[in-house]
């Protein structure tokens, strides 16, 4: 599992203590440049910035550098024939699955003996927690609305004036007020309905009454942040240019570019995780994704299997 923006693998640990009762092995990464794991080179950043497909190939590559390496030291059982049991789960948590989908953006990337060899052991990509930015973003540096690891445009008319959005201020604000304001807003439980017709229907406060980060302490807070990670590699994957190569490897990997020729691992089933009272971005791109999905698949495009599945009163976190 790949951590979302802002936030350490410290923040998701909890989860090994479930995992055994399930069968299951967790294994949670911490991205490229956040603390514990190895910072970015200046060329490497240097890719970023300037919104290189080089990038993001290497994300993919690194992947499956570590899937090989974990399968040799920890004796990982192949995926069985109905795909039920065994193999890797890769999941990505927002932001995350940027890194979770570049492992499947084109079978080319890797030699055809390990493409061959990881093909016995990737078993599904998860999606949680995808989001939406919104026209007029400082972050942006545009005025397109995109959406963050998939590329994907929410176009201006549909959205709201005077939205709150604290990461329109994250740069403009004390850190310790964008961090604070940030941290609420993302963890908060908001009712929005259940069938929308547009992003206006949905729950736009600023925070509601119990956010999951009201039961944080003070070394919880220390220790589930790396901002300055945030700030240095995460930001410029909001640049237009990046946001471009984005679109068309997150359409690859869905198959909504109709070249399934080069898509890797196509047999790997997609699962989207849909948390109904998640932030109003997290909570339209989950409802979109879905539609998009059923027009593809009514219209005879041979899209990548893909199961949408509701967390009933669940939040960001």
């Amino acid at each position: 599992m790949f951590t979302t923006y802002t936030m350490t693998t410290d923040n998701l640990k909890k989860l090994h203590n479930h995992a055994h009762a399930f069968n299951l092995r967790t294994v949670i990464w911490n991205r490229r440049d956040y603390v514990g794991s190895s910072k970015y080179t200046s060329d490497e950043l240097e890719d970023l910035n300037h919104g290189q497909r080089a990038f993001l190939d290497r994300l993919g590559v690194h992947l499956a550098q570590f899937l090989l390496w974990f399968i040799e030291q920890h004796n990982v059982p192949k995926v069985n024939a109905d795909r039920t049991t065994g193999g890797f789960a890769i999941m990505g948590w927002s932001l995350g699955n940027l890194t979770a989908i570049t492992l499947f953006s084109h079978k080319n990337l890797f030699a055809p003996e390990t493409y061959e060899l990881l093909g016995k052991y990737v078993k599904n990509l998860i999606i949680y927690g995808k989001n939406f930015n919104r026209p007029n973003s400082s972050l942006l540096i545009s005025t397109d609305a995109t959406l963050l690891a998939f590329g994907w445009r929410l176009p201006p008319s549909e959205t709201p004036p005077n939205i709150y959005d604290p990461l329109t201020t994250f740069t403009t604000e004390p850190p310790e007020v964008a961090q604070h304001n940030f941290d609420v807003w993302v963890s908060s439980y908001y009712d929005h309905p259940k069938n929308p017709e547009s992003v206006r229907d949905l729950h736009f406060a600023r925070r509601t009454e119990f956010a999951t980060s009201d039961t944080w302490s003070a070394e919880d807070l220390k220790a589930f942040h790396d901002y300055d990670a945030f700030r240095r590699s995460d930001m410029p994957v909001f640049q237009p240019t990046m946001q471009s190569i984005i679109r068309e490897l997150s359409d690859r990997v869905l198959g909504l570019d109709d070249n399934t020729s080069t898509m890797a691992f196509p047999n790997c089933p997609i699962i989207y995780l849909r948390p109904t009272r998640t932030t109003w971005r997290c909570y339209w791109f989950g409802i979109q994704a879905e539609r998009t999905y059923d027009e593809h698949r009514r219209n005879g495009r041979n899209v990548r299997t893909a199961i949408f599945l509701p967390i009933e009163g669940g939040n960001h976190f």
